[in-house]
């Protein structure tokens, strides 16, 4: 039988914290277009991942990070 290896919080192990001040660190877990990335990408716990999405909200509310990525990366293919 097979045992589901434990990921590592990122935040957990490397004692980051996520502050909405940091808006470099922020963009690292989003995508171009501007989304947050799931859990599964950005390997947080899942209370790590609840703080991500209230500090990257704050920061956009604050004009620090965008609502919507890249215009290039938006450009619809016909």
């Amino acid at each position: 039988m097979f045992h589901k290896r434990r990921r590592k919080c990122r935040a957990c192990e490397n004692q980051v914290s996520l502050d909405y001040k940091k808006p470099e660190e922020l963009k690292q877990y989003m995508n171009r277009l501007g989304k947050i990335l799931p859990k599964r990408a950005t390997r947080l716990c899942a209370k790590h991942q609840r703080r991500l999405g209230v500090e990257i909200n704050r920061a956009r509310k604050l004009a620090l990070l965008p609502y919507v990525g890249e215009r290039e990366a938006m450009k619809v293919r016909r």
